[in-house]
């Protein structure tokens, strides 16, 4: 146990609320810190769930911390309860919340600045911690340097620290000035932190990162549209407005400034909320922020950026309309605008009134240059090709002329050495596609530059230093200059090329900016093998070094160990002692659990000149990896992607081929030790969603292989990893590419009709890189603009075709076959998602978003739907649009949605317009048909048909067994083993991107395993809308059956149904077989995200278990639990489900013919 001294250092206030997953992360981070001598005041705010209870066992444990309990009062009661139990002697003071981390070494780096400076307290960097790992904290990208000594008055930058978690106060200071937080309030940190920094003498500002924000999903800071979440944030920045107006009377610019830095960062997330938020929410922004223009500077707009500026104007004109039309093209294209003029640019938005000129005014910094690289490559003849495109941001590049361009190289560090890059203007489509808007094409904006490694000479050769390239971009009347940039931070990688001469040229990115390095090594490593219990190096030397020693050194413990060089011939050789890396101990991984981990413990590897000088090593570029046992662990030497020698303990795979077989199949093929890896399989993982592409790894010795077809990969980029296969939590290692085939990519698929690219990020990562599944002629905001409002109203002025249109659904494929039985004489069209969707076989599949799709949304004479059509879609004169619905509601939808938390208003304001395209609702049941209608704004005709979707549970008992026997053999399911088909629904507060939720993950699958697979299988079906890994989970006993085309064969399958609160209750219910409802997050769910339509409480026809051990059990006992249920499932059956019986596709059908 930690030995506590009589005065601790500094004190600790964490806030306790709820936060039981993440708390024990949280204490355990403070009690590790390198300052030992802490109090920790733990505030238990009234906490509901098991963190009382944390909270109390880690008091009991730890002496240096205290637990206290009070009434839930909010955050910061609980802090201002934390600092009054705290010890006022104790010299310093901090904050931490419940659900975050603070890295080992945090407190020590701040109070060692402390105490070296005399500054009243310390603040430092932060990481934003989700699921998927650590980013940069936005608000604190401009930290880049460390500053002791400053203030905000000097550095205004730190108008953006307003956080109470990342700083360590003197307690004198906190004291002298009597600071509390404001009780009751959203957002309390701000009027604290910025009068705090005010205040103070001088501050430092460490560029460390020092805590770890947990971002989590519907916390108070996320919730946009909340009302008392938009009044308390205005009200905070108000407070410290006129505190800055009162206690610094003669300096009105400080007022000044900090008022314009929250219009453009405070107001901004909630302006930007405004088209979500309900009337209430509106009314008071407008309200509040209209007050706190009225206290501010008439012109306190000037100095904002342009988007920003027109934003406020109508704001402060309370133009809500023109307001929420801007921000709606906004969600569309980012920070796009018209410009008009020549000499006096200004700026024009679609569908905004005129505003006046000295607002739209547009100056040269409103006119950036774009100007990124999207390839580099050598060409056969030795000289280096750079691809990408730029453009003047809001100026089209439709014609060559309104986009000419140079390239230039000026060597670093002086004004004569410049050099012309031959450069040829290209179309690249790419460049409007990735620009994310509809107003511009910048389609001619693209160039090819080809580099000669021989014009890099000055004087006859080449000399070591760095040449910066940029493009000098005429058109449009302006001539500008720009650093050319990778697409994004993942491609700033460094590609390496011996120039022959003992130099290497080094294409590297610097601050971000591209740039041409020559370098001439003093070693060269090309060798490696083991001898006797050493790794011996060899290689090549240049420019007559003569080195007497190697040295390695250990970044984390700075343990050194060095080894004599013999030279002999332009050559060196070296034998570095195995035993003596492996007996260092591998550094502990210090970050939450959540932080890819590294993946290996590198060596620094230099060599020791006579004179005492370092140089680092180069290595040949297809420097095989060398894999060498030491001590239980293994030693790799290879080439990096910047071409230097790395020596390393680890066990990650390195791909030595990566590309495509004559079939089209992907091939990788590497190395990974025998010794380190049991069972391994080889998995893609999709970098946005999470979700896995796993295919069996075939070994042979130390060698590696995998296949796998592209063609299961959707849009996006996939990261290659091996695995353990019996490892179902775990992420894998990602698989590294020798340099020398990093150095060839990207490989793109031969004769491809879909793009697939083998490629690399991060330096060395491998990865597929799945193109979409529109023609190229059909991508991107722009394109897809123009084709809905220029294609789309052409082919409407086309004759309608007899051909049925189909948005996939289990109720419109229902309709299908129903229509292919009956031999109806009609093209049978069907709208396909990212190529993922199975088109059945009498239909023709047509892209969402390609021209196809909108031609048949304009001409086919029948479309049956189960989802929304797009806003734009008019219903033509002698079409027909049936809506079927997805099935019985029983969460709340649409209208019924109105001024909850997570409501989108911008779309509920739609309902009405959606609903009059169609010509009538399919109601599935009685019960539902009011909920339906007035939720979705409908006052039509409605189709009391049932849901054609469950058609096939009212077949025959010989149709239904064929079904079954079919699926199960397609599945690969023994016949003893009892189904359980788990489907839940996606949560709203778990926002992915628009439209998508990340699943939640709160089933424990690996818990079911050892319960329930000796005889149970489990399918897992997650809701449309929702996407991610399903952690735990390993075949044969989970299988993911997402992607299969009909739940209702599912139904018909399963034993039993596992749901929350999916319609597919409903439609279960048919079955007679038992329901049960996995609710964890009931009283959340019920309360605050959406609501039901039915009382599961009182009304459902299962038992409701609220964790996964109670579902495990009722799977065990399922006769017993059915049975208590039967009489609440027939009232079920009888009071939500009396029109399905077989015929409600025959129905629709007959409706739609008619």
């Amino acid at each position: 146990m930690p030995h506590t001294p009589r005065l601790p250092r500094l004190s600790v206030v964490v806030p306790v609320y709820n936060v039981e997953d993440d708390l024990a992360d949280c204490l355990a981070s403070i009690a590790a810190q390198t300052v030992q001598d802490l109090e920790v005041v733990l505030v238990d705010d009234g906490s509901t769930d098991g963190s009382a209870a944390l909270a109390r066992a880690f008091a009991a444990k730890d002496p240096r911390f205290r637990y206290v309990r009070q009434d839930n009062a909010g955050l910061s009661a609980a802090r201002n309860t934390g600092v009054r139990y705290s010890d006022p002697h104790v010299p310093y003071l901090t904050f931490v919340d419940s659900d975050d981390v603070v890295p080992h070494d945090a407190y020590e780096r701040m109070i060692a600045s402390l105490e070296r400076t005399g500054s009243d307290f310390a603040t430092g960097n932060v990481w934003r911690l989700t699921e998927r790992g650590r980013s940069q904290a936005w608000q604190y990208k401009w930290l880049t340097r460390r500053r002791e000594r400053t203030h905000i008055t000097r550095d205004p930058q730190l108008l953006s620290d307003r956080v109470a978690w990342n700083k360590v106060f003197r307690r004198s200071f906190w004291d002298r000035h009597a600071f509390t937080f404001p009780e009751g309030k959203l957002y309390e940190d701000t009027p604290v932190m910025i009068p705090a920094h005010f205040l103070a003498e001088q501050v430092d500002v460490l560029a460390d990162h020092v805590y770890y924000w947990r971002v989590r999903e519907g916390s108070i800071t996320r919730r946009r549209t909340d009302v008392k979440g938009v009044r308390d944030r205005i009200a905070a920045c108000d407070h410290v407005s006129r505190f800055l107006a009162d206690r610094f009377p003669d300096r009105p610019e400080l007022k000044r400034t900090y008022d314009a830095s929250c219009l453009r960062d405070d107001f901004v997330y909630f302006l930007d909320g405004l088209p979500m938020g309900g009337p209430a929410y509106r009314q008071a922004f407008l309200d509040d922020t209209a007050a706190f223009l009225r206290r501010a500077d008439p012109d306190i707009a000037d100095g904002l950026p342009l988007h920003l500026r027109v934003k406020w104007h109508l704001v402060r004109e309370r133009r809500l309309d023109d307001l929420l039309r801007l921000l709606s093209f906004e969600r569309r294209n980012g920070t796009a605008c018209h410009v008009q003029g020549t000499l006096r640019r200004t700026a024009a938005y679609p569908g905004l009134p005129r505003l006046p000129e000295v607002l739209t005014r547009v100056g040269k910094d409103e006119l950036p240059v774009v100007a990124r690289v999207h390839e580099t490559a050598w060409g056969p003849d030795g000289k280096l090709r750079i691809s990408g495109y730029a453009y003047v941001k809001n100026l089209p590049a439709e014609r060559p002329a309104q986009s000419v361009k140079t390239g230039l190289l000026r060597a670093e560090g002086s004004r004569r050495q410049v050099r012309r890059v031959p450069t040829r203007s290209v179309s690249d489509p790419l460049a409007t596609v990735n620009s994310r808007q509809e107003l511009h094409s910048y389609d001619q904006s693209g160039f090819t530059m080809t580099i000669d490694p021989d014009k890099l000479k000055i004087r006859g050769r080449h000399r070591p230093g760095t040449w910066q390239l940029g493009v000098l971009l005429a058109g449009h009347g302006l001539v500008r200059r720009a650093a050319l940039r990778a697409l994004d931070g993942a491609a700033q990688q460094h590609l390496v090329r011996d120039l022959g001469d003992g130099t290497r040229l080094v294409v590297a990115h610097a601050k971000g900016r591209l740039a041409l390095k020559i370098v001439a090594p003093t070693a060269l490593a090309d060798d490696h093998h083991a001898n006797g219990g050493d790794l011996v190096l060899a290689g090549r030397l240049h420019g007559g070094a003569e080195p007497r020693s190697l040295r390695l050194t250990h970044k984390h413990s700075g343990t050194e160990f060095s080894y004599p060089v013999t030279c002999a011939g332009g050559r060196f050789l070296v034998r570095v002692t195995l035993a003596d890396l492996a007996g260092v101990p591998e550094p502990e991984h210090r970050a939450p659990k959540e932080v890819e981990p590294p993946h290996g413990d590198r060596w620094q590897v230099n060599l020791v000149l006579p004179d005492g000088s370092a140089r680092s090593v180069a290595a040949a570029l297809d420097l095989p990896p060398g894999r060498y046992a030491a001590g239980g662990r293994e030693v790799c030497a290879t080439a990096n992607d910047q071409g230097q020698l790395v020596i390393e303990l680890t066990r990650q795979p390195i791909a030595d081929t990566a590309g495509w077989a004559s079939d089209g199949t992907l091939v990788v093929t590497g190395t990974a030790c025998e010794r380190s890896w049991r069972a391994p399989e080889f998995v893609l993982r999709h970098s946005s969603t999470t979700e896995e592409v796993t295919a069996p790894v075939a070994r042979g010795g130390d060698r590696f292989r995998a296949v796998l077809a592209p063609e299961r990969l959707w849009e996006g980029r996939w990261y290659a990893f091996l695995r353990e296969a019996d490892d179902r939590h775990g992420d894998g290692m990602p698989v590294r590419v020798l340099a020398s085939v990093g150095a060839a990519l990207p490989e793109h698929r031969p004769r491809s009709a879909r793009e697939f690219a083998v490629d690399r990020r991060f330096g060395d990562r491998l990865l597929i890189e799945a193109g979409p599944s529109l023609a190229p002629g059909d991508r991107g905001a722009y394109r897809r603009h123009r084709l809905r409002t220029e294609f789309y109203p052409a082919q409407r002025r086309l004759p309608l075709r007899e051909a049925v249109l189909y948005v996939d659904g289990d109720s419109p494929r229902a309709v299908h076959a129903e229509l292919v039985r009956r031999g109806t004489e009609v093209e049978h069209l069907w709208v396909t998602r990212d190529g993922r969707t199975r088109v059945p076989a009498a239909a023709r599949g047509v892209e969402e978003f390609s021209a196809d799709w909108y031609a048949a949304l304009a001409r086919c004479r029948r479309i049956v739907t189960a989802h929304q059509l797009p806003d734009f879609f008019e219903r033509r004169a002698g079409q027909t649009v049936v809506q079927t619905w997805d099935g019985a509601p029983l969460k709340r939808i649409g209208t019924d949605l109105t001024g909850s938390l997570y409501a989108d208003h911008d779309q509920l304001a739609l309902l009405p317009v959606l609903s009059r395209q169609w010509d009538v609702l399919v109601a599935p049941s009685r019960w539902s048909t009011p909920h339906l209608t007035r939720a979705l704004a409908y006052d039509g005709e409605v189709l009391p048909a049932g849901s054609p979707r469950n058609d096939l549970l009212f077949t025959t008992p010989d149709d239904r067994a064929k079904r079954v026997e079919l699926l199960r053999r397609e599945l690969g399911i023994d016949a003893g083993k009892k189904i359980v088909l788990y489907a839940p629904t996606y949560r709203d507060h778990l926002t992915h991107s628009p439209g998508r939720f990340r699943h939640d993950p709160a089933f424990d699958f690996a818990a079911a395993e050892r319960a329930l697979a000796a005889d149970h299988v489990l399918l897992v079906r997650k809701h449309p809308s929702a996407t991610g890994r399903l952690r735990g989970a390993r075949a044969p006993f989970v299988r993911d059956v997402t992607d299969l085309p009909s739940a209702g064969e599912l139904l018909l399958l399963a034993d039993v149904l596992v749901t929350d609160y999916s319609s597919l209750a409903f439609d279960f219910a048919h079955t007679g077989r038992p329901i049960l409802f996995h609710t964890y997050d009931l009283e959340h769910y019920r309360d605050t995200v959406r609501g039901f339509y039915v009382d599961l409480e009182k009304h459902a026809p299962g038992p409701l278990l609220p964790t996964t051990t109670s579902v495990i059990a009722a799977l065990r006992d399922l006769d017993r639990v059915a049975a208590r249920h039967a009489k609440a499932y027939a009232a079920f059956r009888d009071a939500y489900c009396d029109l399905d019986d077989g015929g409600a596709a025959a129905r629709v059908a007959d409706r739609l013919l008619r």
